[in-house]
């Protein structure tokens, strides 16, 4: 079983001979997690129907088996996220914790469920959390708004003093910040040897091992972005230094030093809070700019055509909104009983062309249509 951290992953695009998504919004709370465990083991249950009608019983047990132990896995269910989707597929299962609320139901399909995922990346994914200070730093799992400190290996550089050793130049460093300490202003550095610039070459020489140790540790193997807090001159000297293709633009100007947990996570929230609104309100002016001639809106067959052809740029859908039938792999739409197929499909199809989709509430929807689509050519 495996955890997945960004989205659309090659695991999520391809075709299965089944796979089973679950999607479960979280009931409950750390000390009553009985909720979501008895939920869970009732989408279980709804998702073994939905497979006994295409294969028998024993091929349903082997594949539900995978992901049934879950059902008593307290520490799991006790660090819940506000929603988690599943995958169950016949050689693995991967899964999210998300940080927005979804529809809870089950999916048995060839290609997996996609749609709960789309509003938790749409416009904040999953990133680390570097706050950073002259002479030490965090770092923590960054679910759009929410954090979870990370808890590094007593090897890792958290300290000049560790990163450095034998190596420092300087002498020991204390910082006394103005204002009576509250480490909110640049600070003033001082210790046994008052030498500026060689305290200059102990903090670029520190920066360089942070930047090393959290791209090796944990940028690389994640793939996930890099968000700084700290305060302005930190960032542009660590900005400045930084061999991190993943340290990212977005950033979160203060000081860390004093700050409490909820204290950093509020100022990052503001900092994501302003993210999402302008990178909504950038969208929906794009769709309102786009000419007709580059616009699809509730015309299915066409939707289905410039999905295939790789024409859709960006894809709006309504929450929950759904169309009966199937695409098929002609990019031909064909009206059924069948319902999570088609926009599945849709999504499908514009993700793996590199097109962007968007799930909305029906009042930020900037097309009455429910479905819309802005076109690349």
């Amino acid at each position: 079983m495996q955890e997945l951290l960004t989205f659309p992953t090659d695991e999520l695009l391809k075709d299965y001979e089944v796979v089973v998504s679950i999607s479960l919004n979280n009931e409950s709370n750390a000390v009553e997690i009985e909720a979501n465990q008895i939920k869970f083991q009732n989408l279980l249950k709804e998702a073994k129907v939905k497979l006994c009608e295409l294969y028998d019983e024993k091929y349903c047990n082997t594949l539900m088996e995978k992901v049934k132990p879950l059902v008593d896995h307290s520490d799991f269910w006790r660090e819940m996220t506000p929603s988690v989707v599943f995958y169950v597929t016949p050689d693995d299962v991967f899964y999210y914790k998300l940080s927005v609320p979804i529809h809870s139901g089950t999916v048995v399909s060839k290609k997996p469920y996609v749609l709960p995922l789309i509003a938790n990346f749409q416009y904040v994914s999953y990133y680390h959390l570097l706050t950073l200070n002259h002479d030490k730093f965090s770092l923590y799992n960054g679910r759009r708004n929410k954090l979870q400190k990370i808890e590094l290996p007593e090897e890792a550089p958290d300290t000049l003093t560790k990163a450095l050793g034998d190596e420092l130049t300087g002498g020991e460093l204390n910082v006394g910040s103005y204002n009576g300490g509250d480490g909110n202003s640049g600070g003033v550095f001082h210790g046994h040897n008052e030498k500026s610039n060689e305290v200059e070459i102990d903090q670029e020489n520190y920066f360089r091992e942070v930047d090393k140790y959290v791209t090796e540790h944990f940028s690389k193997p994640t793939g996930l972005p890099l968000v700084l807090f700290a305060l302005t001159k930190n960032i542009a000297d660590f900005e400045r230094l930084s061999k991190n293709e993943y340290l990212d633009e977005t950033r979160v100007e203060a000081s860390p030093s004093q700050l409490t947990f909820n204290q950093i996570q509020d100022q990052t929230s503001e900092v994501v809070d302003d993210i999402i609104n302008r990178r909504y309100k950038s969208l929906v002016e794009k769709f309102n700019e786009t000419t007709p001639d580059y616009k699809l809106e509730a015309q299915y067959n066409d939707l289905a055509m410039a999905s295939i052809q790789g024409k859709i740029e960006v894809l709006l859908i309504e929450d929950d909104y759904q169309v009966h039938g199937t695409i098929d792999e002609n990019g031909q739409y064909h009206e059924g009983t069948e319902t999570n197929m088609y926009v599945n499909q849709l999504v499908h199809n514009v993700l793996k062309t590199k097109g962007n989709v968007y799930v909305l509430e029906k009042a930020s929807m900037p097309s009455d249509t429910g479905i819309a689509a802005i076109l690349r050519f």
